[in-house]
């Protein structure tokens, strides 16, 4: 491990797979006592004394103060990670962005950026990558890696990017460029994926064995945890549900393909079909919603048709994953909350009939989500090296 869970030496030769286990458990699940921790581990007391000592001793763990000083024998001190202990940049880049931040070990976000992009240029994008990492740096935190997630095939392990479409860019060797300007380890993730692994270990996901992340803005995007693994498929590609097909005869997507939910339900669609149908090309997405909300009839039913679109294609993510729950969360979930009866109608009228509908969680989405999700991955990448 590069930067986390580096304990002394002189304490121990290295750090072991149960240590990690007991120290993600508690990073996770945590703040808990130390017989719970050792049930929810299946542990012997003894061995989870042994595994967290030198944690302990590290300050990677700490022992918390008993609330109920009146209880009848000696205190069990609730161990909890130290948050403060090691800090992580996440970044995402967007076809014209860069969003940033700077995170604790529980990935609560304490300093946050937003730059513009010049241009698609790989040094110039680097350069900006470096720029923000000085902004977001502090002399008195030690800044342990750098996640970088962005829309295109890359994974945690591979230090290139091999296509990244609204970028423009194919078999780019970023991780290696950013260690170069800024001398910090750095882990890259597909943005929808590390968006997954924030929920996984610190949001609605936390607890379930199996689960989906849904993403909804100007694409659509999806992230699979299943028996508690996050997943990354063939040619590191998983959840590409963008162009599944919702009506052979509705609208064209970017791509020319008819009827995908790309052509129903991103910002970009349900903003192109509004402004087409009214002739009004000044209006924003926001525009669009506030719109629908007010009884427009034309962007009612635009945004309920995106609303169905998306009921089909959690319903048919379901049929094939079996998840616990599904989360929706992007940039455009909001429409959801107007479009809700269609969405739920066509959730259940497309979910398999042996099975109930599955349990949707709206996550309400603030844009640094993306790059806290490039951190969390950066995190976890760190300390299991996956």
């Amino acid at each position: 491990m590069s930067g986390v869970l580096q304990i002394n030496a002189a304490r121990t030769a290295s750090v072991t797979d149960a240590m990690r286990s007991v120290f993600v458990e508690l990073l996770v699940h945590g703040p808990m006592s130390r017989a719970e921790a050792a049930r929810r581990l299946n542990l012997s007391p003894s061995a989870l004394t042994k595994l967290t000592k030198p944690l302990l001793e590290d300050g990677y763990l700490v022992e918390q103060p008993v609330e109920n000083r009146n209880a009848v024998g000696r205190p069990s001190l609730p161990l909890s990670v130290d948050a403060s202990r090691a800090q992580f940049i996440g970044i995402k880049l967007t076809a014209d962005q860069l969003f940033g931040v700077r995170t604790d070990l529980l990935a609560t976000v304490r300093a946050e950026t937003r730059l513009s992009l010049p241009n698609h240029d790989v040094q110039a994008v680097v350069a900006q990558i470096a720029t923000a990492v000085r902004q977001l740096s502090e002399p008195d935190y030690r800044i342990t890696s750098i996640g970088l997630s962005l829309a295109g095939v890359v994974s945690p392990g591979d230090p290139v990017v091999h296509a990244s479409p609204f970028l423009g860019w194919r078999q780019v060797p970023l991780a290696d460029l950013v260690r170069e300007q800024t001398g910090l380890p750095v882990v890259l993730d597909n943005d929808v994926r590390a968006l997954t692994a924030a929920q996984q270990w610190f949001g609605a996901g936390v607890g379930q064995r199996s689960f989906t992340l849904i993403t909804v803005g100007a694409g659509i995007g999806c992230g699979l945890v299943i028996n508690g693994q996050l997943a990354t498929g063939h040619n590191r590609a998983t959840g590409l549900i963008g162009h599944l097909v919702i009506d052979g005869n509705g609208p064209l997507c970017e791509q020319g393909h008819r009827g995908c939910a790309r052509s129903y339900a991103t910002s970009t669609a349900v903003r192109r079909n509004i402004r087409a149908t009214l002739d009004r090309p000044e209006l924003t997405f926001d525009d669009c919603l506030t719109l629908a909300r007010d009884g427009n009839t034309v962007a009612r039913r635009v945004v309920d048709d995106a609303g169905r679109a998306l009921g089909q294609v959690v319903a048919t993510v379901a049929n094939l994953t079996g998840p616990d729950v599904v989360i929706l969360s992007g940039e455009a979930v909001d429409m959801i909350t107007i479009s809700d009866t269609a969405f739920h109608a066509s959730l259940n009228e497309h979910t398999h009939w042996t099975t109930d509908p599955v349990p949707v969680v709206i996550k309400p989405f603030a844009f640094n989500e993306w790059a806290r999700g490039a951190a969390v991955a950066a995190l976890q990448y760190q300390v299991t090296g996956e």
